[in-house]
């Protein structure tokens, strides 16, 4: 990072036909985009750029970027090929009240994103004229996903979000209580993937290739990877990836042969 000492990046997404990655700031707001064989990074949007002061989650997918701006409740999703803003979308809630965290696209072209702090479940759905438009998709009041409402890490709650690849399921991340729920997008039902005891610690962002489950965990500092069942209800830990230079991971994404952290 080149112009900027204090990035922070907290998402990383990859577009996964041209190795371009794409990575945001959680204390200034900054998109950037590169690719691995390229020791720096070019800014993608400026911090500031569209009223986007902080950028927490956010996903690639069919030349559009959505990014979430956790305690501002915006939403942005962007061109990736001109840089246009599409859509900016806001759930008129505010510090303290909201946390926006985490975002996916599923295989319709809608985006999930996920609230850590608020009860609900937002669909970023496609509209007829090309816009996006923000909409609550799920409550959780009522179903397995329970909040909590504490100071610091303990009401973190739901976190990384990733969709299947058949359109069919959504598998977000409960950070406080380091457990997985299995969502299905057309009954709304939400079931918790059953897994060992202590399996994972911390989960933030995800990434899911096939059934196989990278889980970005803060404390351990460490990338849990996770074999996950055919109709992914259940998860085994495959192994731990540790690096001496990890801090506080927050996101993982796959290129290739190569995990961004």
């Amino acid at each position: 990072f080149l112009d900027s000492a204090n990035v922070y990046p907290e998402s990383v997404t990859v577009d996964q036909s041209s190795g371009t990655f794409f990575v945001g700031s959680v204390k200034e707001g900054t998109i950037y985009k590169g690719k691995i064989a390229r020791p720096s990074l070019e800014v993608f949007s400026p911090g500031g750029a569209d009223g986007r002061g902080i950028a927490t989650g956010m996903f690639f997918s069919g030349n559009r970027l959505v990014v979430v701006g956790r305690q501002t409740g915006l939403i942005f999703v962007y061109n990736t090929q001109n840089g246009h803003l599409i859509s900016k979308m806001d759930n008129g809630l505010r510090t303290g009240q909201t946390f926006l965290n985490d975002t996916n696209f599923s295989p319709d072209g809608s985006a999930y994103v996920t609230d850590s702090i608020n009860p609900v479940l937002y669909r970023v759905a496609p509209t007829t004229t090309g816009q996006y438009e923000l909409q609550e998709f799920l409550k959780f009041e009522g179903t397995p996903v329970m909040y909590v409402n504490a100071p610091g890490g303990a009401g973190i709650n739901v976190n990384g979000i990733v969709a299947t690849s058949d359109g069919r399921y959504l598998i977000i991340g409960k950070r406080n209580e380091n457990m997985l729920f299995r969502v299905d997008l057309k009954s709304r039902e939400i079931v918790p993937v059953n897994m060992p005891p202590g399996m994972l610690n911390t989960p933030d962002g995800l990434f899911l290739e096939g059934n196989t489950l990278y889980v970005a965990q803060n404390v351990p500092k460490s990338i849990a990877v996770v074999t996950l069942s055919s109709d992914f209800s259940q998860a085994e830990l495959e192994r731990t990836i540790n690096h001496p230079t990890f801090v506080f991971p927050t996101s993982v994404a796959r290129d290739k042969n190569r995990l961004l952290v």
